[in-house]
């Protein structure tokens, strides 16, 4: 696939011993989500920051219901009165956010649930809104129409909703993640009716820009440190995973594919730099050593697995997803293990210095 703009790499110096370690791929032990009662299939959507799970799944007398995984208790149905409900971001006090569809599936709705009790969030005068991500603060964030029929981003924190508004000229506005210091992704359209990936802080959104070569530009993740993730779709359809940094604004790291002219989507990303994903199909790790195939990385015991998307990472280096495990649809928890043993020096001399998109200026494509 022809990007348009050819892009270089800019090596910074930094010392080979640290080199050596970032050099060397981690070594993944997975846990099977597995399935809610009478359900076969589950998906994983998010991870709070000290390892809880929240995602989807069928039920005996649900077409989705949405789940709180822990290391203890295991899956838990979250029953919030839908047969066709999502959960989609959860934080450390174990409170899971998402959407659910009325009975007649006109509408959907988002909702908070923390498992004993499950309540809805209003709109901002439309009939529709969905909850898309939760902060350990306690402030969910999502989209919503107005009265008017415009879909705009909003907040909402206790019982207090706001409109974070829109990109000056623009019309529609999402808000897809947010950061433990209230820091909001997303999307918005421009004056020119393109959409571009926005970050908001301080109720001001910060339009980061279209690169040159493509059409679109979406962020679905942010990190404590900034960092955010996201795709661009070029006039094609095509897609490119992204890495933006606040200390280098005018430009965003494009991931690559892990096929030639491949495709890739970014979905999460923790303060080390680390991003997920899935590109044509299987979940991806980009890491020092650039994208790599998740299912490369799985230790020899974790067997019968085939990772399609990996779609949030904390910074406890905890990666959850969904896969084929023998056929069926299953959510999945990855944690680090352990590092295989360095690379011989000659290759890491080769590499000396190469850092995380978030920490270095690397491939890139500048602005238009």
């Amino acid at each position: 696939m022809n990007h348009g703009r050819l892009v270089s790499l800019v090596l910074v110096g930094i010392p080979l011993a640290l080199s050596i370690r970032l050099e060397a791929s981690t070594i993944y032990r997975i846990t099977d989500l597995g399935v809610l009662p009478g359900g076969s299939v589950s998906s994983a959507t998010s991870i709070s920051s000290n390892g809880l799970v929240a995602g989807y799944g069928d039920t005996a007398s649900a077409a989705s219901e949405p789940f709180l995984w822990s290391s203890g208790a295991g899956l838990s149905g979250l029953n919030i009165g839908s047969v066709l409900a999502l959960g989609w971001g959860v934080n450390a006090s174990r409170k899971v956010v998402g959407y659910q569809l009325s009975a007649d599936l006109s509408t959907t709705n988002a909702f908070t649930a923390n498992g004993a009790s499950a309540a809805l969030i209003p709109t901002l005068g439309g009939a529709n809104n969905l909850a898309t991500a939760i902060n350990d603060g306690g402030t969910v964030v999502g989209y919503s129409d107005t009265a008017d029929g415009s879909q705009i981003a909003f907040s909402y924190r206790g019982a207090t909703l706001s409109s974070l508004g829109l990109l000056p000229g623009g019309t529609t506005s999402a808000a897809y993640a947010i950061n433990a210091s209230g820091v909001i992704a997303g999307q918005a359209d421009a004056a020119d009716g393109s959409f571009h990936a926005v970050v908001a802080s301080g109720g001001k959104w910060t339009d980061l820009g279209v690169p040159f070569g493509y059409t679109s530009s979406r962020a679905t993740a942010i990190a404590d440190s900034g960092c955010v993730a996201g795709t661009l779709t070029n006039e094609l359809g095509a897609t490119m995973g992204f890495v933006w940094t606040p200390s280098d604004p005018a430009a965003m790291t494009l991931l690559g594919a892990l096929t030639p002219g491949g495709d890739s989507q970014a979905y999460g990303v923790n303060s080390s730099g680390l991003v997920v994903g899935t590109s044509d199909g299987v979940a991806f790790l980009f890491d020092s050593n650039g994208m790599e195939d998740l299912n490369t990385l799985l230790d020899p015991k974790s067997t019968g697995w085939e990772l399609e998307s990996a779609t949030a990472i904390n910074d406890l280096g905890q990666i959850v997803g969904t896969g084929f495990y023998d056929d069926a649809l299953h959510g999945f928890l990855l944690e680090p293990v352990t590092s295989p043993v360095p690379e011989p020096a000659s290759a890491t001399l080769a590499r000396a210095g190469r850092r995380l998109p978030c920490w270095r200026r690397g491939p890139r494509k500048e602005r238009a």
